[in-house]
């Protein structure tokens, strides 16, 4: 990876346009990622060699064509190599771009060089807490522990401070791959990490991949919902990608969006303060599929108090939460203003 630097400053001195190559550890990618960003300059390649250390490519985002930006992958994506290890790194190096914004293409050959004998499930889990110091290296005795002591089936990979990936092949977890058995193993796993290292993490879990390049696509999903739980359910510590459609679509708008939509509910509801009392029926009402024995259940409350608490909501704003198009606007309310 050392020709990266070569390259870099043979392309600055010829070209004049700004560019660098910049060799780190994992630790410290993610600071010197905003380090760079704040300054105006976007990652353009990044990679990771058999000995751990990651070297990024920069460029100054204002000052490079898009023609130019093309001519890069020319010089700067990382060689496929035979050993497993090399693969690895190349396979870490790829998800770390698409973490921090920047993908790279994946591995050339990666399906011939890295062949999985079964489907697999991913999972991530995200520190909670910036100023945690807890490494991920440490998780790897409860994890040969939690998933019965297999140490070469399933695969870790570290990306970063923030995230680690698992790599889990549906064997190890009984061949369960419905995905309310995979929420099952993302739970599980969370409370043990939460109960024996005292750590606050969040823990997503994918639907099960059958190859390595999907890996970019499940990645991308989960830090997708990463991002919706974040902004609209901080609280949600274990989900599945294929929860909560409505808080990733909204986490993806554009922030001038979020507020026009907010303009546009009716004035009934948006005038109204909605209580917590009010606010957790609905949001209970939510997940239950609008079935009001089942949220009753959940409240603890007798049907006949969750349906006086629905009626005076109707006397109060006009909208019926039993209704779709009502709960819709609900729901809206809830990720915008109330979040």
């Amino acid at each position: 990876m050392e020709q990266w630097m070569n390259y870099a400053e043979q392309i600055r001195q010829e070209t004049g346009l700004p560019i660098i190559c910049v060799q780190t550890s994992r630790v410290s990618v993610d600071q010197l990622l905003l380090e760079h960003q704040e300054r105006g300059w976007e990652l353009s390649a990044i990679a990771e060699d058999d000995s751990g250390a990651v070297w990024l490519l920069f460029i100054e985002s204002l000052s490079w064509h898009v023609s130019a930006r093309a001519m890069l992958r020319l010089f700067f994506t990382p060689q496929a190599t035979r050993t497993g290890g090399s693969v690895i790194n190349q396979v870490s190096a790829w998800l770390h771009s698409i973490c921090h914004g920047s993908p790279i293409s994946p591995p050339a050959r990666l399906e011939q060089l890295w062949s999985w004998r079964e489907p697999r499930a991913v999972f991530l889990m995200e520190h909670s807490r910036w100023e945690s110091v807890f490494e991920w290296q440490t998780l790897q005795p409860l994890l040969q522990d939690f998933f019965k002591g297999e140490d070469s089936s399933f695969l870790g990979i570290p990306l970063g401070r923030s995230y680690y990936l698992l790599l889990v092949p549906i064997s190890i977890l009984g061949n369960q791959n419905d995905p309310e058995e995979l929420l099952e193993w993302a739970s599980g796993l969370h409370d043990l990490v939460s109960t024996e290292q005292m750590e606050h993490v969040r823990l997503l879990v994918s639907r099960t991949i059958s190859t390595p390049v999907l890996l970019g696509k499940a990645l991308q999903e989960l830090l997708s919902l990463s991002h919706a739980l974040t902004a609209f359910r901080p609280r949600t510590m274990v989900a599945g990608s294929w929860q909560y459609p409505l808080e990733q679509w909204a986490a993806a708008l554009p922030p001038e969006t979020r507020l026009e939509l907010l303009r546009s509910l009716p004035p009934s509801i948006t005038a109204h303060t909605l209580s917590a009392e009010q606010i957790e029926t609905l949001e209970t009402l939510f997940q239950c599929q609008w079935n009001i024995s089942d949220t009753a259940r959940q409240l603890y409350v007798h049907r006949n108090t969750l349906l006086y608490r629905l009626d005076k909501l109707t006397e109060q704003t006009g909208l019926d939460p039993r209704q779709f198009p009502h709960a819709i606007l609900f729901q809206l309310l809830l990720l915008f203003r109330q979040n």
